[in-house]
């Protein structure tokens, strides 16, 4: 049996990360949610193949947890899908300096989040696979 695909959801409100994780996984992702930056770089660290992460977290933002993921190379090549309110084009672009390999706006429906989950993984993979 392959081995099922391990996302991070990264978000401070509850209902947010509840919602989003319930979806996904009945799309056969494994996911682990987060609710602060801390949280999300430990649980970065036990390996995932994609992190999907609001940018504004209660301790350290999601700007500097990109940062951080993308300067270990234990993450460094993850994909980071930025899924924040912050969707003007400066916060696009500061997302994207900080390491967010895409950025959506919020709201976002569930099924473009997982569009862009999917395409994520194929740009890593180079393959069709979810």
């Amino acid at each position: 049996m392959a081995e099922l695909t391990r996302v991070l959801f990264v978000d401070d409100d509850s209902s947010t990360r509840a919602g989003y994780a319930k979806f996904l996984t009945a799309n056969g992702y494994d996911v682990t949610v987060a609710a602060t930056g801390e949280e999300a770089l430990r649980a970065a660290s036990l390996g995932v193949h994609v992190i999907v992460l609001d940018l504004g977290l209660p301790d350290i933002d999601g700007w500097e947890v990109a940062r951080q993921l993308k300067a270990s190379p234990a993450t460094a090549e993850v994909p980071i899908i930025a899924l924040t309110g912050a969707d003007l084009p400066h916060e696009r672009v500061s997302a994207m300096r900080a390491g967010c390999d895409r950025h959506i706006g919020k709201p976002c429906p569930p099924a473009d989040l997982l569009a862009t989950i999917r395409q994520a993984l194929r740009t890593v993979r180079g393959t069709s696979d979810m």
